[in-house]
């Protein structure tokens, strides 16, 4: 006697929940690209700007067996453009460096930046006999006759946004601020540098 499927039975179960799973993952990322896009439209993040205002260096000393000795003045400035976006700088990392070698590094505590907002920042870093190359040494040495030296100032933070109440996760801020010159005379400050920013 033959046999006859029963009408109740389905034919293909696995192939039912994977379109059941595929659709529900479809849904989730449609959901999530328009939360993204909803928060792009009403945020319009603005990229950060900062600058390096001022800078000057005060008892520079560099021996004959190039060891370096020096107390660096920096003021960097930082312009959070957005409104409706705030920062909070939970690490922050500041270095001197002359042709990728450094010379003075400092943290600073943590701060919080508001929405429309320019901060400066002022620090003094401290270089004490600091070994450096033979052939930044001797660089070092031909800037210092001349009155003023062509520095770099890096500063790496971990920072986190604000949009209302809610906050994103750390992110790594990298900031550069290229050839700097920093003048020795007191009655010279740096020439004012942009910086560019990686967040």
């Amino acid at each position: 006697m033959p046999t006859t499927a029963s009408p109740n039975r389905p034919l293909h179960p696995r192939r039912s929940r994977v379109c059941y799973v595929f659709l529900v993952i479809l849904t989730l990322i449609f959901i999530i690209a328009v939360g993204f896009l909803i928060t792009w439209l009403v945020t319009k993040p603005k990229k950060l700007h900062y600058s390096l205002e001022n800078a000057s260096v005060q008892n520079f000393n560099l021996t004959d067996d190039n060891h370096m000795s020096a107390t660096f003045k920096l003021t960097i400035q930082s312009h959070n453009p957005n409104h409706r976006i705030s920062v909070y700088y939970n690490s922050v990392e500041i270095y001197v460096k002359f042709k990728d070698q450094t010379l003075a590094f400092d943290t600073m505590e943590p701060f919080h930046q508001p929405r429309m907002n320019v901060t400066q920042i002022d620090d003094t870093l401290v270089a004490q006999n600091v070994a450096v190359s033979k052939s930044n040494g001797k660089d070092l040495r031909d800037q210092h006759s001349l009155g003023k030296i062509e520095l770099e100032v890096y500063v790496k933070a971990k920072v986190r946004f604000k949009v209302a109440v809610w906050k994103s996760s750390h992110r790594t801020a990298h900031i550069k601020c290229s050839h700097a010159t920093v003048y020795l005379s007191q009655s010279n400050k740096s020439l004012n540098s942009s910086c560019e920013a990686d967040i």
